[in-house]
């Protein structure tokens, strides 16, 4: 162990120059022979696409795709260094599932050979639209007592850009919650939207609300009459088609505008087999206006 140990010393301390530079000539020759030499270097890189129309967007397609490297050291060490991305050129692209062929994809490379895992890429292309869509304010808390919400006001439009199919289906947008605790008077804030849809961008992350605060009032209305929801066919009979008396609550300018045909009272029968049941109305009402006593309360329905 002590001869060894003595072997190493020595070897660092006499003549330490000479063999420093024995060193430096070794790595030297090693990295000749490393840079020269041919490898496969396999790794996942990114896609772009590039060119898509400005009447389409994409709805669904790959990110990243494993590409195998051949060539020489030298060449392969950028691509460790600095990965490049994958070009897929979109101009001949139409709405619907697009194959591409990776033989059609693009890496901006030099002296070297590229092979790519998957023969084919889909892109999930479909046409551009726009539309306004409403933001939905979900609200906490409740205003000072003798008080309520009559309107909220939204100051900004909100304009939705994306996929056709998409937009169809998107009607409102959620916004963060409003908080009118304790409330007493009209105010104005800003609220986030707090929807997130890809590939959907909105004109606006932040929307501007006037809130509209007035004094609490109740309403009574009598003799309102009830809808029955049925099937074709269905023979329905009830003790009381209409709601005797009914108390509401809410904002003073509110309720003065409000009559009795803003006021929906239903019963749905339809899921309903033959027999005798008690049933609760549903009571539809504006927004920000709340029940206060509706009698009755349960109706005694018939179905033969």
């Amino acid at each position: 162990m002590q001869k060894v140990l003595k072997s190493v010393i020595n070897f660092f301390v006499v003549d330490p120059v000479r063999k420093f530079l024995a060193l430096i000539m070794a790595f030297g020759l090693w990295l000749f022979v490393a840079v020269e030499g041919v490898y496969n270097y396999e790794r996942e890189i990114p896609i772009s696409y590039i060119n898509l129309s400005d009447h389409y967007v994409i709805t669904e397609s790959g990110t990243k795709l494993q590409v195998t490297f051949n060539g020489k050291g030298k060449n392969l060490f950028g691509i460790w260094a600095s990965p490049p991305r994958i070009i897929c050129d979109l101009t001949e692209v139409v709405p619907g599932r697009n194959v591409i062929s990776t033989k059609d994809l693009k890496i901006p490379v030099k002296d070297l050979n590229v092979n790519f895992s998957s023969k084919f890429i889909t892109v999930d292309i479909d046409e551009k639209a726009v539309k306004f869509v409403k933001p939905l304010i979900p609200i906490k808390g409740s205003p000072k007592n003798g008080y309520a919400i009559s309107t909220i006001e939204i100051l900004d439009s909100i304009l939705a850009t994306g996929a056709k199919k998409t937009l169809q289906r998107l009607n409102e947008i959620v916004a963060e919650t409003l908080n009118v605790n304790n409330k007493s008077a009209t105010f104005e804030t800003s609220l986030r939207i707090e929807s997130v849809l890809e590939p959907v961008k909105f004109s606006k992350e932040i929307i501007r609300l006037r809130v509209v605060i007035d004094s609490s009032v109740q309403k009574t209305f009598t003799e309102i009459g009830i809808n029955i929801l049925k099937n074709a066919g269905q023979k329905v009979k009830i003790d009381n088609y209409k709601i005797d008396t009914l108390i509401i609550s809410g904002a003073h300018n509110r309720l003065d505008k409000m009559v009795r045909d803003d006021i929906i009272v239903r019963i749905r029968v339809s899921d309903l087999v033959y027999g005798e049941y008690f049933l609760s109305p549903e009571i539809i009402m504006p927004e920000f206006v709340s029940l206060v006593y509706s009698k009755p309360q349960v109706i005694k329905v018939y179905i033969y």
